[in-house]
């Protein structure tokens, strides 16, 4: 796939992962909507930084996991970039909490977040690239998933966010065998521990980035790498990648 002009959607791209992703597909020519929920000056930055460095972005606002922000999101993205050519459903949260004390409110939020985000911005741009007869989907997942790899065994406390995350796994299979007949891919990348806001949170994380095989924790731009490479393999579909440095 030519990235050159084409134009992507990535969730939560204002920082971490998603921004990595953002300037490494603005790095290959792609104009990118940098999605983001409340926090407008760092949008702005990424997006200005996004400039001086010769790419073409805007910020759109728009909470995922409501469905009529991510038809704002979409609708803006036609109306600056007149079409959509990728989606990567990064936008996600996570939160550790033993299973006997979640209620109904955590699970909901969780799922809302990671799984119906993911749903609400597929359903509102596939139309667009079934139009188009071509796309990409990429879905952010986790090792803590139930991917295929026995090694890859949650931690306790993270019911919630493993389910969740072993749900977006299921979404980018199925949907990958759905769609492959109209010339759309569906691959998804599982990352381990990420040098993110939300990792640097994890208790004694020097302490456990130490077991992972590889000695230390991923860089955001490492993830970015394998989902440039889903990208631009025009036969890879139906596919999760671990990025972990073999957790």
């Amino acid at each position: 796939m030519d990235l050159q002009d084409k134009v992507a959607i990535v969730t939560g791209s204002s920082r971490g992962i998603g921004r990595a992703i953002a300037f490494r597909l603005g790095e290959e020519g792609c104009r990118v909507v940098v999605n983001y929920r409340r926090n407008k000056d760092l949008a702005m930055e990424t997006v200005k930084a996004f400039e001086e460095a010769g790419g073409n972005a805007i910020a759109v606002k728009g909470d995922v996991s409501n469905y009529e922000d991510c038809r704002h999101i979409v609708d803006e993205t036609l109306s600056q970039f007149g079409g959509i050519d990728i989606l990567v459903n990064n936008a996600g949260i996570f939160f550790a909490k033993p299973f006997i004390e979640l209620d109904p409110q955590d699970w909901e939020h969780m799922f809302r977040v990671n799984v119906f985000g993911m749903f609400n911005m597929t359903r509102c741009a596939l139309p667009h690239m079934l139009e188009k007869g071509q796309g990409v989907i990429i879905n952010i997942s986790s090792i803590a998933s139930s991917i295929r790899n026995s090694r890859c065994i949650p931690h306790p406390g993270r019911v919630a966010y493993a389910a969740s995350k072993s749900a977006v796994n299921g979404f980018t299979l199925s949907l990958a065998s759905e769609l492959a007949k109209y010339n759309i891919r569906v691959n998804g990348v599982a990352p381990g521990l990420t040098d993110t806001d939300m990792v640097r949170s994890v208790p004694n994380l020097p302490e456990r980035a130490k077991k992972v095989p590889l000695g230390r924790i991923g860089r955001p731009e490492e993830i970015a790498e394998a989902v440039l490479f889903l990208i631009r393999n025009d036969y890879i579909t139906g596919e999760i990648i671990v990025v972990s440095g073999g957790d």
